[in-house]
């Protein structure tokens, strides 16, 4: 061997990057110890023996021991535990040294004096000549070894380790581990990696080394290697509850271990690789800043199978399908056995409408992560595309039990890890199933009771994977998981490519949209008071959420009037804040406050507010939802109100946010829904001023939502029909009612904030005696609880409305900073997909924090338009976040939204505020419909549409045969072979009444050809030749329309 070339190997460089730390985790398997190396063994090979105890004397100082420590690790190679080991080694070591065995033997003892003596660069240059002479001299190997180590040069001392590895395949394992820690210590990662790969080739049985590569793979970001080392030691029956939970979400960064000690931080690493999973799922951070960091990446290393699978899944979630194409084009090999890189495709197929093979594509990303929440998710939207409905409704059981297990795993109790174990294995997941049954065997103290249990699986487990190849069992698990056989679908052919034929940005010199505040002109003088400090100083958790505004015309003057909540003071103190206002439109053409002749200036904390008939004598009524007692206002007919509050025994101590009132059991009476926050006295005691995270509406107990029926005797009674309301408490926020499904009965959607969405269903009751209807939460079910990327957000506003105009109800719910809007589009089976990346709002709303949303056509081209109002919830500008934000206006169309630029809209557009509540009206009647908003700290703003538009109808309604104010109902119009549907909503999204008027523009259409309305009751009435640009009212049961 040529000892020149053996010093002179240069070992291999890796890059360094200037990004953050990652988050610091346990140590203590990175930095490994002696001990866990290999255990002393006294019968050693008798020459190395003599030399350690010759020249080793229980006086020696600390670095001299710990050289004899090195000396047997090494000297290990080849030494066994009977004389036969003993002397083939001697014969080894006498073959390699040859006649020169007492040169090189004094050789060593002079070289381990000169080290004693300090003398590192002397004992090293003597050993050295050894090694010229007697290459495979394990002794002069070993001392090498410790004084390269000595002095710092990890790299040489991890290359010599490795040579020594491969003398005896045995020890070699145990060797490799060490050179793996020097090897991270001299930052040569990639070699690091090389030593537990070569490990594990010649011990697969090796805990150490999977553990090792278990926890490197996962701080590099490549999880789904990763896994394969943790099944492994599930096998082994080695696996710690960490790694166990490592294995339920493979998208997501895991750290199980820091290697930040390790990392230098000047050039890129593959640690990077893992900072930037957490920056792309976890922190949510700008798509932009993500891409650019995984350019770096790539570059540094471009043979990376999980950074360019990752990659294509970044571009594929964000809708970049150029940039899709290029990346195709300049994969490494073997990027297609990561699970990323199908998902991508996918999407990209899925992007461009060519869902058969998305379905395929999805498959693979499946077969080989069958935890792969999205790409179930996009496999059963794309089923539904291509008409396979009916190979759904199992995926979508199996998709609810994996949100399920995510949901829960992290903090499982044992009853729930037994649950998990169960539905693992049912899903084909026996390792993790096992793996599960022992954390709940651990946990519940019952691990002598399934210690037969578990060995009986394992040996099934092992049996089975004995008498099949790889993609058998892979095959197998995957049809297991859907029920049906993949390869049915093609394979994507990415060198066709198509442009989605409907979502292509918007020209940008349409005309734009134009709404601009007259509040100040129509002497609407009005402004919420929270007590929230705009400056970012001390706040409260209760007054972060603003006040609600209710556009009723209580009078009946045809005129839009104005309620406004209010609040300040503390929800403790009865009476201490604001009272509500009561601003009335007159003939004169201004508002003018009636709130003390109207008498109903509640002085409870203020939240949401509804208008809406409640005794349905055809007076509208007001509600008020507080932190506290809630307020019902009855409507006397004379520009008064009396307070009938007992009607319905609320608890005084609830925070609602939202209320609404509509039929949910179908006995032709509203009914009154409560969306409750908060339930947790804490949240009135605990302020917060630069830390903010006490004051995270997360760290309250949630509250229950609840709905009171209409009783005969005129009150309400709580609903006994919606008990998992009790069961399941949320942080309720935005609220809309209608019939979304078209089936007789009022359904309901909940926005909850940082947690699941409800949808709660009218289905038929089981005893009819006193309601045909009841509810049942389906969500879940219906693929409205959590938006695409699989994971809950703070969802606060709603708007809805038939954004795609397929005839269905669609929902457009805000979200938190760094956070996508949700675009819920409802196909005709009911069921939502979140379409927000297809439809443009995806990037538009990530920097962000949007509260109050409504859906209308301001321009009355034919096609809805959104209004979001932003304000951040405290104060994060030394984080460059920022605080107060502009609102949106997104123009609609058959191309999807585009945002409008906000110096086009008018000067409101350009304003920084902390905007909240958001309600749509037509205070003058002009066919182009308006807003009021609400903030912390502005005045209402009353936004007049002064946008060029096209033509409109619009129309009122009111029941008959169903409860007066007909929400739930369907309006249908058809003009120039065109049609449009809208629907008579409560609730109308964050604390919020709109006024009650179904709108439709219909761009150049002059005439209606005809008007459907589908009354709640199920009754259907039919218009013929309706002239267009007018209010009509219909009444049910009513011939004909009545112009207003």
């Amino acid at each position: 061997m040529n000892m020149n070339r053996l010093f002179s190997v240069p070992h291999r460089s890796i890059a360094r990057s200037p990004a953050s730390r990652i988050a610091p985790g346990c140590t203590s398997n990175i930095v490994i110890r002696r001990s866990n190396v290999a255990k002393f063994d006294r019968r050693w090979v008798p020459r190395v023996c003599d030399i350690l105890e010759s020249v080793a004397p229980s006086s020696w100082p600390g670095r001299a021991r710990a050289l004899i420590w090195v000396f047997g690790a090494l000297a290990l190679v080849g030494c066994g535990q009977n004389d036969r080991t003993a002397s083939s080694v001697e014969s080894s070591v006498e073959s390699s040294v040859g006649a020169s065995v007492d040169d090189d033997t004094k050789g060593i003892e002079a070289a381990f004096r000169l080290y004693q003596q300090g003398k590192t660069d002397q004992a090293l240059e003597s050993v050295q000549g050894i090694l010229i002479r007697s290459p495979s001299n394990v002794d002069a190997l070993s001392l090498a070894i410790e004084l390269y180590n000595q002095r710092g040069d990890y790299c040489r001392a991890a290359e010599l380790a490795a040579t020594v590895a491969e003398a005896d395949p045995t020890r070699g394992s145990e060797i490799l581990v060490r050179a793996f820690d020097w090897n991270l210590r001299c930052g040569d990662f990639s070699a690091a990696e090389a030593n537990l790969q070569r490990a594990v080739e010649l011990d697969n049985m090796n805990v150490q080394t999977h553990r090792l590569l278990a926890q490197l793979f996962n701080a590099q970001g490549r999880r789904y290697e990763a896994s394969r080392h943790v099944r492994q030691l599930i096998r082994l029956r080695a696996v710690q509850p960490n790694e166990t939970l490592s294995l339920i979400d493979l998208q997501g960064p895991f750290y199980l271990v820091s290697f930040a000690g390790f990392v230098s931080g000047q050039t890129v690493t593959l640690f990077d690789l893992g900072q930037l999973r957490e920056l792309y799922t976890r922190i949510n951070a700008e798509p932009e800043d993500v891409l650019q960091r995984m350019h770096q990446i790539r570059a540094a290393f471009p043979a990376n199978t999980a950074a360019a699978a990752l990659h294509g899944r970044i571009l594929a979630e964000t809708g970049r399908q150029r940039e899709l194409a290029e990346w195709a084009k300049n994969l490494p090999p073997g990027t297609q056995d990561q699970p990323e890189y199908w998902s991508a495709i996918g999407s990209w197929m899925a992007l461009q409408d060519r869902h058969d093979e998305a379905i395929r594509a999805f498959g693979e990303a499946l077969r080989r992560d069958p935890g792969d929440r999205e790409s179930l998710r996009g496999m059963i939207q794309s089923l539904i595309v291509t008409g396979k409905e009916s190979q759904t409704p199992e995926l979508r059981k199996r998709l609810a039990v994996l949100d399920q297990i995510f949901r829960i795993a992290k903090d499982a109790d044992a009853e729930q890890s037994m649950w998990i174990s169960q539905q693992l294995a049912a899903l084909a997941r026996p390792w993790e199933s096992c793996a599960w049954l022992m954390r709940e065997a651990q946990m519940s103290g019952a691990m002598s009771q399934r210690i037969p249990e578990l060995n009986r699986r394992h040996q099934a487990i092992v049996a089975w994977e004995q008498d099949a190849t790889d993609s058998q069992i892979a095959t197998a698990k995957l049809d297991r998981l859907l029920g049906f056989d993949i390869q049915q679908w093609p394979l994507p052919q990415l060198q066709t490519q198509n442009q989605p034929p409907s979502i292509v940005p918007a020209e940008a010199n349409d005309q734009e949209l134009r709404l601009v505040d007259v509040a100040p002109q129509l002497k609407l003088h009005a402004k919420y008071v929270g007590g929230f400090a705009s400056d970012g100083s001390r706040f409260y958790p209760y007054q972060v959420n603003g006040g609600g505004l209710a556009v009723v015309d209580f009078d009946l003057d045809g005129r839009c009037d104005l309620y406004v909540a209010q609040s300040g003071g503390t929800p403790v103190e009865s009476g201490s804040s604001e009272p509500n206002q009561l601003f009335r439109f007159s003939a004169e053409g201004e508002f003018t406050e009636a709130t003390k002749h109207a008498a109903v200036g509640d002085r409870g904390f203020g939240q949401g507010v509804c208008a809406g008939d409640v005794n349905q004598d055809g007076f509208p009524d007001l509600l008020v939802a507080n932190i506290g007692k809630n307020v019902i206002y009855l409507n006397q007919g004379d520009g008064t109100f009396r307070d009938a509050s007992d009607l319905y025994s609320a608890p005084a101590a609830d925070w609602t946010s939202c209320i609404g009132l509509a039929d949910v059991d179908g006995d032709t009476l509203p009914d009154i829904i409560e969306v409750n926050y908060i339930d947790d006295p804490l949240a009135f005691t605990v302020s917060c001023t630069d830390d903010h995270l006490p004051c995270q509406p997360q760290r309250f107990n949630a509250a229950a939502d609840r709905v009171w029926l209409s009783a005969r005797d005129g009150g309400f009674a709580e609903s006994d029909k919606a008990a998992d309301m009790r069961a399941n408490p949320k942080l309720g926020f935005g609220l809309v009612i209608t019939n979304f499904d078209g089936k007789l009965g009022n359904d309901f959607f909940i926005a909850n904030d940082g947690d699941l969405n409800h949808f709660w269903v009218s289905t038929a009751a089981e005893d009819e005696s006193d309601a045909p209807f009841s509810l049942v939460e389906s969500a879940g079910v219906r693929g409205c609880s959590i938006g695409k990327g699989g994971d809950s957000q703070a969802c606060m506003g709603v708007a809805s409305g038939d954004f795609d105009r397929d005839g269905q109800l669609d929902l457009h719910v805000t979200n938190f900073h760094n956070e996508s809007v949700n675009l819920f589009t409802q196909n005709v089976p009911g069921f939502f997909f979140d379409e927000s990346l297809r439809y443009g709002l995806h990037e538009p709303s990530f920097s962000v924090l949007g509260f109050g949303t409504q859906a209308a056509d301001l321009d009355n081209d034919g096609w809805l338009d959104l209004a979001v109002l932003n304000g951040h919830v405290f104060d994060a500008r030394d984080e460059g976040i920022p605080f107060q934000m502009v609102p949106q206006l997104f123009r609609g169309g058959q191309e999807g939204f585009r945002l409008q630029e906000r110096t086009l809209g008018g000067d409101y557009w350009k304003q920084q505020q902390l905007g909240r509540t958001l309600a749509t009206l037509d205070w003058n009647r002009d066919g182009k419909m308006d807003l009021v908003a609400g903030h912390l700290d502005l005045p209402i703003a009353l936004l007049q549409n002064e946008s060029t538009t096209q033509h409109w109808i619009q129309i009122e309604l009111i029941g008959v045969d169903c409860e007066r104010d007909a929400i739930g109902a369907e309006v249908r119009i058809t003009a120039d072979q065109e049609s449009w549907t809208g629907w008579q909503t409560g609730g109308d999204g964050y604390m919020c009444s709109n006024e009650q008027v179904v709108h439709f523009g219909v761009g150049a259409a002059e005439a209606i050809d005809q008007v459907q309305i589908r009354w709640p009751g199920g009754a259907t009435q039919v218009f013929d030749s309706v002239q267009a640009d007018a209010r009509y009212l219909a009444i049910e049961g009513v011939e004909a329309l009545e112009e207003r």
